[in-house]
């Protein structure tokens, strides 16, 4: 029992420490504008409006998406179930990416047999597959391409988001649906994201009574692989 309170304390206290760091340059970064502004020092001519906005908007993305994991972890995330072709969904989902796929060399592609019916929330689910899509478009390079694929599989039915783009690390691959992990922190704001992304993904998937696992070798790609049952279980 002490070794889980401990391990609990440690948890909540790198939580808090993420968040804060997370916090702290978008709201660094607005002090300077608007003091900047204040002593004369910063036009406020469009340019700088757009981007307090961009910090604004990131920052609300932030509490949005810690909002979205608190609640999907204590289980208060409302889910919606009803019947969904999984097929003409991951098509949309493929179909929403390909423009700015293409513009960066990468192809987007979606395959499944007709007629693949599942209970789920859709909206929830289009959000894990536009999350998985994002960012193998994010890790791949012009030539490398993205597959969305649906498969029955008795009672369940599996998911596959697949590239062929720079891999995981072996020593990453166990931690990137971990809240604020990135396995490359260079690219912490610069592609715009929370860090929560595949830690919400995680919860979402769970929440629909389903499994998500990820295997990946650099230079080679990687698969995420969500797993779901076709009736969401009854909460």
């Amino acid at each position: 029992m002490a070794a889980s309170i401990e391990a609990l304390y440690l948890a909540r206290r790198t939580l808090t420490s993420y968040v804060s760091h997370e916090l702290r340059s978008p709201l660094t970064n607005l002090r300077g504008y608007l003091e900047g502004i204040e002593d004369d020092v910063v036009e406020p001519d469009a340019a700088t409006m757009g981007l307090l906005r961009d910090e604004v908007l990131h920052l609300q993305a932030l509490v949005d998406d810690l909002q979205q994991l608190s609640l999907a972890q204590v289980g208060r995330l409302r889910l919606a179930p009803a019947a969904v072709d999984l097929g003409q969904l991951v098509e949309r989902v493929a179909a929403a990416h390909r423009p700015d796929a293409a513009a960066s060399g990468v192809s987007v592609s979606a395959e499944s047999p007709v007629g693949v019916v599942a209970s789920v929330d859709e909206g929830r689910l289009r959000q894990v597959l536009t999350n998985l899509v994002s960012n193998a478009i994010r890790h791949s390079s012009p030539g490398d391409a993205v597959t969305v694929s649906v498969r029955p599989d008795g009672d369940a039915v599996q998911i596959d988001v697949a590239d062929t783009g720079e891999g995981i690390a072996a020593d990453h691959v166990d931690h990137v649906f971990d809240r604020f992990y990135r396995a490359d922190a260079s690219r912490a704001r610069a592609t715009g994201g929370s860090g929560l992304g595949l830690a919400i993904a995680r919860e979402l998937v769970l929440a629909h009574g389903g499994d998500i696992t990820v295997t990946s070798q650099v230079g080679v790609g990687s698969t995420f692989r969500i797993v779901l049952p076709l009736t969401v279980p009854a909460t």
